[in-house]
This record gives C-alpha cells, sequence and structure tokens, in this order.
C-alpha cells in the first residue's frame, strides 16, 4: 500500500526523470562518438526529441496531480477560504474538461497518421505511436484532474 500511495505521487515525475537520463545518456555518447570517434550517432537525436516531447506531455498530469498548475490568484486570495477551494475545484473541472477534448483531438490525429503511415526520419517508427503516447498522457491528465477534485471534495489528501 505504501508503495501504491508513493506511485500515485511520483508516477510522472520518475517517468520523467528516466527520460532525462536517457537523453542525457544519448546526447552524451553522441558528442564522444561525434568529436572522438567523427562517426555520431543517426538516431540519437531523434530519441531525444521524442523523449523531451513525451516528458512535456507527462508534465501536464504532474502539474495537476501536485496542483502546481500556473494561475493568477490575485483576485482569489481575497476571497475566504472556502470560496477559495471552490474556484480551485472549478478550475480543475475545467483543466479536465479541456484535456478531455485534447484527448478527442489526439484520437482524430492518430486516426490520420496511421492513414497516412507516416514515419519517423531516422528509426522508421510509425508517428501513430508518438501520438498514442500523447493521448494516453492527455487521459492520465483526465484522471488526475478527476482524482484531485475527488480529494479536494471530500479531503482525504489532508487526512493522509
Amino acid at each position: 500500500m505504501v508503495a501504491l500511495k508513493w506511485l500515485d505521487k511520483n508516477f510522472e515525475i520518475c517517468c520523467m526523470s528516466v527520460l532525462l537520463a536517457i537523453m542525457t545518456v544519448l546526447s552524451f555518447t553522441n558528442v564522444v562518438m561525434r568529436y572522438c570517434f567523427n562517426n555520431a550517432l543517426s538516431w540519437s537525436d531523434e530519441v531525444c526529441c521524442y523523449c523531451l516531447a513525451i516528458s512535456a506531455f507527462l508534465s501536464l498530469p504532474a502539474t495537476i496531480r501536485n496542483r502546481s498548475m500556473i494561475r493568477v490568484d490575485t483576485f482569489t486570495i481575497m476571497l475566504s477560504k472556502p470560496v477559495q477551494k471552490i474556484i480551485t475545484i472549478v478550475c480543475t473541472v475545467i483543466v479536465g474538461a479541456f484535456t478531455a477534448l485534447l484527448v478527442k483531438g489526439g484520437l482524430d490525429l492518430i486516426t490520420v497518421t496511421a492513414k497516412t503511415g507516416q514515419r519517423s526520419p531516422a528509426l522508421q517508427i510509425p508517428v501513430a505511436n508518438f501520438y498514442w503516447i500523447m493521448t494516453i498522457c492527455f487521459v492520465l491528465a483526465v484522471l488526475r484532474a478527476v482524482q484531485v477534485v475527488f480529494l479536494d471534495v471530500t479531503g482525504k489528501e489532508k487526512e493522509q
């Protein structure tokens, strides 16, 4: 149970850490290969680019879960705590609804790229696979928004 609680709070951060490690190792290896052996890896830049993009998509559910989205709260800090809580819940619901629309757009994008058979230049991986990962991150963001609203409404996280 302790492992599940830890994973609940840190899943996206762990995934982003692994992606950062992959990018670091590949970039360093490519620099060494290029300048020491005069033979660069042709595919490492593409992998680094995909890792960076995936980590950007993973940051959305992470910021929702950690309640660290950028907000302008000049007006809301003048309100009472219960009203602030209601506004926070409404904003999280709006973010969840918008992210659900992004899921729909992601599925449409997957359909189009799967029909065209577009592949990445160096690795020849179907680009639709990358869009699947993007869409899964949007689904995770929707689930995180639902989770945060549930925790805010019930006040369960404050008990832990």
